[in-house]
């Protein structure tokens, strides 16, 4: 009888449904100019949270960020220093997204970064 009671117990761990994650999930894209650096974070508990990982991410080099929350971001910019900026939940839209604007302000555009937190 005494062996049956771990069995048991391992049995009700089972049993038990996993807990959803449903905690916010932020990631940023932090982003600077004329080094074309960019970084990026996902993952975090609050916006400012991932806003200061991305802009670590840079080591000083960016100067302008996006924050999203269970979504993809992407940068593109032109060689004349021309970015734009993009959100959508797939990353391909966001992406597309983000050159489209770019190429309608400047040019010669390529996507800088992209990011995706978990949905």
């Amino acid at each position: 009888m005494r062996a049956l009671v771990p069995a048991f117990a391992a049995l009700a761990l089972l049993a038990t449904p996993a807990a959803a994650d449903d905690s916010p999930k932020w990631g940023a894209i932090a982003y600077g100019g004329a080094t074309r650096t960019a970084g990026t974070a996902v993952d975090y508990a609050t916006a400012g949270e991932a806003r200061q990982a991305a802009l670590d991410a840079c080591a000083g080099q960016c100067s302008q960020t996006m924050v999203f929350q269970r979504n993809c971001g992407a940068v593109a910019a032109a060689s004349t220093g021309t970015a734009s900026w993009a959100r959508n939940r797939w990353r391909d839209r966001a992406i597309s997204r983000a050159l489209a604007d770019c190429r309608k302000r400047g040019g010669d555009c390529t996507v800088v970064a992209w990011a995706c937190t978990a949905h």
